[in-house]
């Protein structure tokens, strides 16, 4: 159990790591057309490389735990924010992939649109990791 909960943290760590890093090189270009093509390109590499492995991971390892401990109300609570992060980051893949595809024809006025809601919901990833983890490590400090 031990070994699946050092995965687990591992990619959980790796998954919170990406978004963070994302969301810097997301906000840090201009609005270039060469360079929204760009950053909808290394997003998705990101994505594909990176992240999709790491919340999977982090997806399986928790499955594969959760029948091993005590569930109460606080368990419960982490694990349903850590399942709205998941869910809500394989949406935002989808966005990601939307927004390629728009960058690579060329229509950045539609691209401007899902740029907007995958940053919105790419926000809520990064809060749904923040309440997980921070109930996770209050949880690990007290058990």
């Amino acid at each position: 159990m031990r070994a699946a909960l050092f995965v687990h943290l591992l990619c959980v760590a790796g998954w919170t790591g990406c978004v963070l890093v994302e969301g810097i090189y997301e906000h840090s270009i201009d609005q270039s057309a060469p360079m929204r093509r760009f950053v909808s390109e290394l997003h998705w590499r990101t994505d594909k490389y990176v992240e999709i492995p790491a919340f999977l991971g982090a997806l399986l390892t928790g499955l594969f735990m959760v029948g091993s401990v005590a569930m109460t109300p606080l368990l419960a609570t982490k694990i349903t924010f850590g399942l709205i992060a998941v869910v809500v980051n394989a949406y935002c893949v989808w966005l990601v992939l939307r927004r390629l595809r728009l960058a690579r024809a060329g229509d950045f006025s539609a691209w401007e649109t899902i740029d907007d809601s995958q940053h919105k919901f790419g926000a809520v990833v990064l809060i749904g990791l923040a309440v997980a983890l921070s109930i996770g490590g209050y949880l690990f400090a007290i058990g």
